[in-house]
This record gives structure tokens, sequence and C-alpha cells, in this order.
């Protein structure tokens, strides 16, 4: 939703641009200039500025698209813009793959299978809640934050088998080679996770300070080989979940 209303003052050489927006720290550019956090509120614009751009905050702000409009005003003029970001909830599992909904009085909406992003421009009055054969359901409350990153851990349910006086009775652990071969899967998905994830970090500090498009891609990229070895990491330590409940 954009609101853009222009009126007239006394300044002869720049726009006064009123900020309005649900995120104070985001960055706000004039073109290619950079302004400051969204928090001043008031910011005097060279009048020859033909775009207005805000720039998320926060560590993975590079996810959330840049709210733009245009300047369309001249010299003196006064300007009001409201540029709001929608609400981003990105949840991810332990295992993935787990169907995620929202429920909200009742009303359940699927929201697909773990990674799963769900974009929304208000606030969800409802629950995440997580479902999958052989675990425990799972409920997340809707944070106000414009990024909000989940990692839930979903408990598996009881399958241990009683003995006759109700003691649990557990198949003894074969094959410990697995157990090996799992714990190096996830310590080496987990150093590559870092790795990539700090590369990426890094590309979107300079892209937050830059505002330059083409580093988005870059970042993607680079956040896409963090979240496939962190799959990496999730499948060892499932692995090694597994064999342990089946001690």
């Amino acid at each position: 939703m954009l609101l853009l209303s222009v009126g007239t003052s006394r300044a002869q050489e720049q726009v006064i641009v009123h900020v309005q927006t649900n995120d104070p720290d985001a960055i706000v550019f004039a073109d290619s200039l950079r302004l400051g956090r969204a928090r001043l509120g008031v910011f005097r614009v060279p009048a020859s500025a033909r775009m207005l751009r805000l720039v998320a905050s926060g560590g993975d702000a590079w996810s959330v698209d840049p709210q733009v409009t245009p300047l369309n005003a001249t010299e003196g003029d006064t300007v009001r813009v409201h540029l709001p970001f929608p609400y981003h909830y990105n949840i991810e599992t332990l295992p993935f793959g787990v169907a995620a909904y929202l429920v909200t009085n009742g009303v359940r909406t699927a929201l697909g299978k773990t990674p799963a992003l769900f974009i929304t421009h208000d606030v969800p009055t409802g629950v995440f809640v997580l479902e999958r054969t052989g675990y425990q359901a799972a409920r997340i409350t809707p944070g106000r934050e414009i990024w909000n990153p989940y990692l839930v851990s979903m408990e598996p349910l009881d399958a241990d088998m009683m003995d006759p006086i109700g003691r649990p009775v557990r198949p003894a652990r074969k094959h410990r080679w697995i157990d090996y071969s799992a714990a190096v899967l996830a310590i080496a998905g987990g150093a590559l996770a870092v790795h990539y994830k700090f590369k990426a970090d890094r590309l979107d500090d300079q892209y937050r300070e830059t505002g330059d498009p083409a580093a988005r891609p870059r970042i993607q990229a680079l956040d896409d080989r963090s979240y496939v070895s962190l799959g990496i990491m999730q499948t060892g330590l499932v692995v090694l979940a597994v064999r342990f409940t089946l001690k």
C-alpha cells in the first residue's frame, strides 16, 4: 500500500520527504544516495532524485524485497510517503518436510512443507502448527518483526516397546559405522553452512551500504548453498537421533 501526497514548502533547492514505515531501522535511499535510517522520519532530498527506496534491516534483510516508490516532486515540495514492509515468516524444521499450517479461529490454511516462507501484509492473529507422522505437533506464535525466522526441532513420538511389567525394551544398536558416518555428515554440513552464511552476511553488509540490486543474486546463491549444507547437517542429526532412539 503506497500513499503519496505533495504540498509546497519554502525550500527552493531540495525536496522535503516524510517517511513512514513499520521498520524504523530500514535504510532510506534516494536513487543511489543513502539518506539514513527511516526512524529519522524527515529527509532533505535533492530535487533531481526520482526514486525513493527502503531496504529492510536485520541479518537476513536481503531476503526482504526493498520497498520502492517514485518521487514525483519538484523543488520546494514536501512529500509524505508511507512504505510498509510485508511480514515474512520463514519456518524450518529438523527434520525438514514437515507440513506447516496457519490456524486462525479453527480455520487451517496450508503453507506447504518446510522449509516454508509465508508472507503477509498483516501480523497473523492465529498460530503456526507443524505436523508430521511419527512426531509431536509443534505450535509457533507469530512474531511482529519484518523477518521472523524459526528453526523447530520436532519431538519424535515414543516408539519404545514395553516388557510384560512395563519396562522399556529397546533393540541393541548395530552397524556403528552408520553412527560415525552420520556424525561426519552432520559436522561437515554444519561447517559448510556456517562458511557460506558468513560469506552471504559479508556481501549483505555491502548490499545494505550500497543498495546495489546486482548483489542480491550472489547473496541468494550463497544462502542457497548454506541451506543445502544445513539440510545435510540435519540429515546426519536425524540419522543419529533415530539410531539413539533405537538403542
